[in-house]
């Protein structure tokens, strides 16, 4: 069922490939689900649903669920777990958030690899020049990446959104170019991401589904879990797959990080505020 979204996936329209990202990360819930809660989830419209089973091949929204049920059949455990919760009284919201926020972490560890992470970890120290790009809720990882890069490393800039030509001008082929790209896989940073790929930069991107249109240009990228109790993503996950990272660039870093980080710290005294007598 996935392999057959993934050939599908160019032929959608912009509202089915909601669906098509939303079934992808939640192939066992759509078993129990009806079309109109699969709109809602997917925020479209229950027609848009039915379309995107037709377009899969489909006679019906019915018949989709039936193939969907075969392909996760072999999982009998999560199907079974699956309907047992959802017949149950609901607990705490908090304690179902936090779970959630935990599951994510949980399915992350098992999909990214450690070659991954230490591959990127590499690229970084090896990097004339850092560049991020993320915007909108994604400024949640960006913004701590640049911090800790810079930090660290002393080489890193993130990307203003409104001056993305300009930054742009100043891609190097010995940079590196670290971009979260979540839907609605903002066009302003595909844009950057193409751009540094034409100049041979290296790309390392954050995403949650290999539907994500900036994975053909990424060098290595890095999968990570979304799902949320509430109507925003989650990007848990994320941070702590960045978290992964910094802590390899301090392992193979060494001598060149601790110095850094020194040189830093012996600054910081100036800017504090003196104490009151």
């Amino acid at each position: 069922m996935k392999k057959l979204i993934h050939e599908k996936y160019d032929q959608l329209s912009e509202a089915q490939r909601k669906v098509a990202r939303y079934m992808l990360k939640n192939m066992e819930e759509v078993v129990v689900l009806s079309a109109q809660k699969i709109a809602t989830l997917s925020d479209v419209s229950e027609a848009t649903v039915h379309r995107f089973a037709q377009t899969l091949g489909y006679s019906s929204f019915i018949e989709l669920k039936q193939a969907i049920h075969a392909t996760v059949r072999n999982n009998q455990r999560a199907l079974n777990n699956l309907l047992t919760t959802t017949a149950e009284k609901p607990d705490s919201w908090l304690e179902k958030h936090f779970l959630q926020e935990a599951d994510n972490i949980a399915y992350t560890s098992k999909t990214v690899k450690e070659s991954d992470i230490q591959a990127a970890a590499e690229k970084l120290l090896q990097a004339r020049h850092i560049w991020i790009a993320g915007w909108r809720l994604g400024l949640s990882i960006t913004t701590y990446m640049r911090f800790v890069f810079s930090y660290m490393l002393g080489n890193s800039t993130l990307i203003p959104q409104g001056e993305a030509a300009e930054y742009s001008a100043h891609f190097k082929k010995a940079d590196v170019l670290i971009a979260s790209v979540f839907p609605r896989y903002d066009r302003k940073t595909l844009q950057i991401i193409k751009l540094a790929k034409d100049k041979e930069v290296q790309i390392i991107i954050l995403t949650d589904s290999s539907l994500c249109p900036a994975c053909k240009y990424a060098d290595i990228t890095l999968f990570v879990r979304t799902k949320s109790k509430g109507f925003l993503d989650s990007y848990t996950a994320a941070l702590s797959v960045c978290q992964a990272i910094v802590n390899e660039i301090s392992y193979l870093g060494g001598d060149r990080i601790k110095e850094n980080i020194k040189q830093i710290e012996a600054y910081y005294p100036a800017f504090l505020e003196k104490s009151e007598s």
